[in-house]
């Protein structure tokens, strides 16, 4: 019933957002571009703190939440839209995350609650621009913006 409740939420409440998404993130482009800069972010804490990323495309969009917990575990939820059918899927992972500085390492290793052979991992990099916290992916560049600047900037 937990699952339900947690799904039904998190899907209304990207659904409103992901317009919100789209804008901050180009935002976030322009502000990268004229400012190289990197500061530590030491004296921010990921306990407790959700990111979003959102993705569109052709077929379907997905829109991933990581939720990070304060004994350094973390929930990954995966919801995908499919564009022909209307219907909504969702997976649920939970991991462990290791922090050193701006660098953040993310292991998924369970999907609702039964281990998977091959872990979700994610090397991401903590960056603030403007005061708008996010997680840049080191491999790909996609951007996890936290799921409060994406409410304060509605």
């Amino acid at each position: 019933m937990k699952k339900i409740f947690v799904f039904l939420f998190l899907s209304c409440s990207l659904f409103f957002y992901a317009q919100n998404y789209g804008a901050l993130n180009d935002l976030l482009t322009q502000l990268e571009t004229k400012h190289k800069k990197m500061t530590d972010t030491s004296n921010y804490t990921l306990n407790n703190k959700k990111f979003v990323l959102v993705e569109d495309f052709e077929d379907h969009s997905e829109r991933h939440i990581l939720e990070f917990k304060d004994d350094n575990s973390l929930t990954l939820i995966e919801l995908i839209d499919d564009k022909a059918t209307g219907k909504t899927y969702s997976n649920i992972f939970s991991g462990d995350f290791i922090r050193k500085r701006n660098a953040v390492s993310v292991r998924a290793n369970y999907l609702e609650g039964q281990p998977i052979p091959k872990a979700i991992i994610y090397n991401l990099y903590l960056m603030n621009l403007n005061d708008v916290w996010y997680l840049k992916d080191i491999n790909n560049s996609k951007r996890w913006i936290e799921q409060n600047n994406l409410l304060n900037k509605k």
